[in-house]
Parts: structure tokens; C-alpha cells; sequence
């Protein structure tokens, strides 16, 4: 999947994610993998500080007013007891305009833009009310932003495979066609058949498109992938010589191009440390545009209102652009205003004895490691029972 962990170059005892990053506490499907295959999980939980016009407000001086938390709060366990037309209606709203409507001032909204849409990769004025409620309404204190897996999230794939077998497992290889005959499932690829009793999967919507299904995919079922986008994020790991942040813990929600810095190797030894800036939206689209120099003295001058010797420390950058992915064109899915109830149900049907499955599908957690791993066990406990 979009598990990404990488070493730098310049310092390949450091490991940072340019790809899925978070295990929450509430993942019990991933929790339990790493401890079947003895992998272990490490806090990765973070402090935000603000920097908004240059100013940098330290962690739990800046925020919402208690007036707004209690709505907020009211909202989000209020969810449940919603009849289905009033969660249509918050689907069909953004979430600047469901947070509006309950009566959070400008700047608090400005305020929640700039920290939510590191969830969403996308300004809150394009995302789904009611996906953005229902995310922050089983979540965590941290938002799910809890661990990580000590040695790189990589390592949870590389148990899959011991078990699974490299044998069994084809790379590289471009799936142009899913034919349905008899009862039997043929997948074909550029140089050969592969012939099943059923088929999970579990690609991007972006990459759906472009595999022919015999029989066709219902036209709703096509219209549905067509319209998923998927967030437009750009992961800019850069390495310092010291890490200047101090905290362990240290992350800085900022209006600047850079967006939100955090520290990706908390508990890793070492003098040097590098910080990820993650861009959304046009922000990542402008990052993704620049070389690595010009890339690393963006970052690294956005900066400087925190400590004007940021630039003077950098000694290198790994970056990846999401959007610019050549099988899913973005992060993860971007469930926009009506399309919660409206384009997922369609995403979720099976075809014929083809299944579909991926964290873009996950009820409770779209987006996360936790939501790919839960939607393949359900689509296989389906054809076992069946």
C-alpha cells in the first residue's frame, strides 16, 4: 500500500515516513498485527505550537474557546442519536459550514482549517461534514496520531510477506483486465493469467478506472470511482544537525507554505533529527513544483520566525508527492460534501465474486493504515463465510 519508510543518504540511522505515518490507540486490528509479529509500537504523539503571521504560540496557549469545545463536543456525541436525513443533510454540508453553524467565531474557523485539514489534506471547506464528525467522534485525544512501529512502518509489510511468501507475490506487474466467467475470476495482466475463485481489490480509485471489468462495472459504480479524489499532500522529511525543537513531542501548526512541521524521529538516537513538513492542498501542489534545493529553502525559511538558524542546519531532504503518485494520484480519499452517502455505498458493492477493499471503503478509519487492514478482513471473512 502507501507504506513508505525511508533513511536518508546523509544519515541512514535515522527513519522517517513519506508515507502512512499514525497507529492510534483505537487501530486494534494493526495493534494486534504488530504484536502477532512482535513488531514494537513507540509513542509518536505530538505537542502542536501555532506560528500564524510569524508569531509562534506555544502548545495549549492557542486555540478554541470553551464556549466552542463544549458545542464541538456536544456535536460529536450527539451523532449517534441523528435520525439518517439530519446525517445526509451534515454530509451534504462542509465542515467549515457544520462548525460555522454551531457557532464557532472566524478565527476559530481559521483556526480549525489550518490543524484539520492536515487530517483531510484539503481545506475544511471541501470536506464532507458529517466524514469529518464521524472521524472526530471515534477518535482519540490525539486524534489517532498515536504510534508508530519502532524501526519504520515498512517492517509491518515486510511480515506480511515473510508469511506470505515472496513466490506468491508479483511487483511491477500492471493488472489491465478482471473477466468473470462460470463462476470462475481471471485476472489479467500484461504477460499472463492469474485464474481464482474470487478477487479482492484493493486499489485506489484512480487506478480502478483503468482496469477493464468483463462484465462491465455497473455505470453508478463507474461514476462513483470517477468522482473520489484523493488528498493532495507532499511529505518533505529534512534532516538538521541538531535538533533545535527540543521537545520529543514537538509539532507547529503554521499558515505558512510548509503548513505543519512535527518530529519524525522521536526516540531515535542520534545528534542530528529530522523534521516532516506536510503541505495540503495548493500548499503541496507548490512544494511539489520546486526542485529539492529550492524545496528544502522553502521549509527551511518558513522557519525562521521559530529559529532563524533553521536554514544554516538543514543537510537534506527526502520528499514525496502524493498527488503526483502514478497508481493513486493523492494520499488518500477525499470524501467531499454529499459524497459520503452518496459515492461510498456505490464503492463498497461487490461485483459479481470481485470485492473491493482499502482504507478509502473504512467506515470508522478512511485514511488510516487501521481502515485498509479492516476493509481486507472483511472482504475475506465475506468469501469464507460465503
Amino acid at each position: 500500500g502507501r507504506v513508505f519508510s525511508h533513511r536518508m543518504a546523509e544519515n541512514p540511522n535515522l527513519i522517517c515516513e513519506l508515507g502512512a505515518e499514525w497507529v492510534g490507540e483505537h487501530h486494534e486490528r494493526i495493534i494486534a498485527l504488530c504484536k502477532d509479529f512482535g513488531l514494537p509500537l513507540q509513542e509518536h504523539r505530538f505537542a502542536d505550537s501555532l506560528m500564524q503571521n510569524g508569531r509562534v504560540s506555544s502548545p495549549k496557549t492557542w486555540g478554541l474557546s470553551e464556549a466552542s469545545k463544549n458545542k464541538l463536543d456536544k456535536l460529536l456525541k450527539s451523532l449517534d442519536n441523528f435520525s439518517e436525513a439530519k446525517l445526509h443533510l451534515m454530509d451534504k454540508q462542509d465542515w467549515w459550514t457544520v462548525l460555522k453553524n454551531i457557532g464557532f467565531s472566524d478565527d476559530e474557523l481559521r483556526l480549525r482549517d489550518l490543524a484539520d485539514s492536515t487530517d483531510f489534506g484539503e481545506s475544511i471547506r471541501f470536506v464532507s461534514g458529517y466524514a469529518a464528525a464521524g472521524e472526530y467522534a471515534v477518535s482519540g485525544e490525539f486524534n489517532e496520531m498515536d504510534y508508530k512501529i519502532t524501526g519504520g512502518n515498512s517492517r509491518l509489510v515486510e511480515e506480511f510477506v515473510k508469511r506470505i511468501g515472496t513466490e506468491n507475490i508479483k511487483l511491477n506487474t500492471l493488472v489491465k483486465e478482471i473477466i468473470q466467467t462460470k463462476g470462475i475470476v481471471t485476472v489479467k495482466t500484461e504477460d499472463e493469467k492469474i485464474i481464482a475463485d474470487a478477487c479482492i481489490c484493493t486499489v485506489p480509485t484512480y487506478s480502478l478506472q483503468k482496469i477493464k471489468f468483463t462484465p462491465e462495472l455497473p455505470v453508478i459504480q463507474q461514476k462513483a470511482a470517477e468522482s473520489l479524489i484523493y488528498a493532495r499532500i507532499i511529505k518533505n522529511s529534512v534532516l538538521y544537525d541538531e535538533r533545535f525543537w527540543k521537545a520529543d513531542n514537538f509539532s507547529l501548526v503554521t499558515d505558512a507554505t510548509s503548513h505543519y512541521y512535527f518530529h519524525s524521529t522521536q526516540k531515535q538516537s542520534g545528534t542530528q533529527g529530522i523534521l516532516t513538513a506536510y503541505a495540503i492542498g495548493d500548499k503541496a501542489d507548490v512544494l511539489a513544483s520546486q526542485d529539492d534545493k529550492r524545496r528544502m529553502e522553502i521549509i527551511t525559511r518558513d522557519l525562521i520566525p521559530f529559529n532563524q538558524n533553521a536554514p544554516d542546519l538543514a543537510r537534506g531532504i527526502a520528499s514525496y508527492a502524493w498527488q503526483r503518485d502514478e497508481f493513486t494520484k493523492g494520499a488518500y480519499a477525499l470524501y467531499r460534501p454529499g459524497q459520503w452517502f452518496g459515492v461510498r455505498p456505490h464503492l463498497l458493492r461487490p461485483h459479481g465474486k470481485v470485492l473491493f477493499a482499502g482504507e478509502h471503503l473504512s467506515d470508522d478509519w478512511q485514511g488510516f493504515m487501521e481502515g485498509a487492514i479492516e476493509t481486507g478482513e472483511s472482504a475475506a471473512a465475506s468469501l469464507i463465510k460465503n
